[in-house]
């Protein structure tokens, strides 16, 4: 009888530690997704932010802010064969030159 109850012991033993492995494993993959949540939430957030910098009333911010404006005339380019040498374009009036480190 006493050999069986050391067995029963043992067995008791080695199932509580193989639970304890198993709640160890469970508490770390909450914890990882836990960090994924977060990792995600904070990636939306940026795409989010960088989404806002395309939008046209912030492209059209910055564009002021280099001091780029509405064209004041649009020339359409007449169609032609891709086989043909084009001339130089003539410009009418000039374009002011700004450094880039003024700008």
């Amino acid at each position: 009888m006493k050999k069986s109850v050391i067995i029963v012991c043992m067995a008791l033993a080695v199932s509580l530690m193989g639970s304890m492995l198993e709640t160890n494993r469970q508490v770390e993959l909450h914890r990882l997704q836990s960090q994924v949540l977060q990792d995600q939430s904070t990636y939306a957030t940026q795409v989010g932010a960088l989404t806002n910098l395309s939008t046209p009333s912030a492209v059209v911010a910055q564009a002021n802010a280099l001091h780029l404006v509405n064209p004041t005339s649009v020339t359409q380019v007449p169609a032609t064969s891709l086989d043909a040498i084009l001339p130089l374009p003539k410009f009418i009036g000039y374009a002011p030159v700004t450094s880039r480190t003024q700008r």
